[in-house]
């Protein structure tokens, strides 16, 4: 096997198509782990791919305690923190105990908007009820924005919604969910994150929109992505022109084929001044983006 990184890295490119497969590669990651930070890199993909995806909550529990008995686990450091919370969201997401009040109040928050991000393809009411209990936990206790609970809000609410909107067809109860975890996602971002992961938690409230069959809000936070990325001192042309493509293709849902013609323009514009490597790779997205 590459690094740990590599490894790791190679696993995320594959799980959206492949989650099985990756499930199957996993344990050659614990043979490779030598320290705090490859320990929990490991552990989230492990998290997202055995819960999220695949929703095998008793298999994901025996790696989290694998993960604890190698080298790089320090019960007291990130990583200690990291597995109990996981844990807590596991038996929580398998409706086999909860261990919530063993956790200090940013815990109580994590693991359930954690356990939110396990449910968001397998049960959307559940999910949808751990994802709301988190937030009012989370605003009841007025964590500070760089408190980890928040950022892992910011998570769960991205990984639901896009897992969500991946999915081939959606139910009314997935719909609804996959907007309002959209929405968390990008209020916990604005606050935790970059102005980038704030633009593209915009992007993202904009493309469940349009998912969802809602034209108009969809338009309407594909503007509030542009305005992210067009008050940045320095041009940002990869995501203006997602961020146009986005407009685009909601305007013309909403039929405002005028508005649609205006952001494509603006999107060639942007694809214009894109390296040649990412020109041949967003030419395709802008052409569905036109038709």
């Amino acid at each position: 096997m590459a690094t740990l990184q590599d490894f790791i890295n190679q696993a995320w490119n594959d799980h959206g198509t492949d989650a099985a497969g990756v499930a199957l590669r996993l344990p050659l990651g614990l043979e490779a782990v030598g320290d705090e930070a490859g320990l929990t890199a490991l552990a989230r993909l492990a998290f997202h791919v055995y819960g999220l995806h695949l929703g095998r909550w008793a298999d994901a529990l025996k790696f989290n305690a694998a993960l604890a008995r190698g080298p790089g686990y320090r019960a007291d450091g990130d990583s200690g923190v990291l597995l109990r919370r996981q844990r807590t969201a596991l038996a929580l997401a398998a409706a086999e105990g909860d261990a919530r009040d063993t956790l200090d109040t940013a815990g109580r928050v994590a693991a359930t908007a954690m356990a939110a991000e396990l449910l968001g393809l397998h049960d959307a009411a559940r999910s949808q009820s751990l994802l709301d209990d988190a937030v009012a936990a989370e605003r009841a206790a007025a964590l500070p924005d760089d408190n980890p609970a928040v950022r892992a809000l910011a998570v769960a609410g991205n990984n639901v919604s896009g897992a969500l909107e991946d999915l081939p067809a959606r139910s009314a109860g997935q719909a609804l969910l996959m907007v309002n975890a959209a929405l968390v996602g990008r209020d916990a971002w604005a606050r935790a994150g970059t102005w980038l992961e704030a633009e593209r938690a915009e992007y993202r409230v904009a493309s469940s929109y349009l998912t969802a069959g809602d034209a108009t809000r969809a338009a309407a936070h594909a503007r509030a992505c542009l305005a992210l990325v067009d008050a940045q001192p320095e041009p940002q042309p990869f995501e203006r022109f997602y961020g146009c493509e986005l407009l685009a293709r909601a305007l013309r849902a909403a039929g405002d084929t005028a508005g649609q013609a205006q952001a494509l323009v603006q999107a060639r514009q942007a694809l214009a001044a894109l390296p040649a490597d990412d020109q041949a790779a967003c030419q395709a997205t802008l052409d569905a983006a036109a038709a």
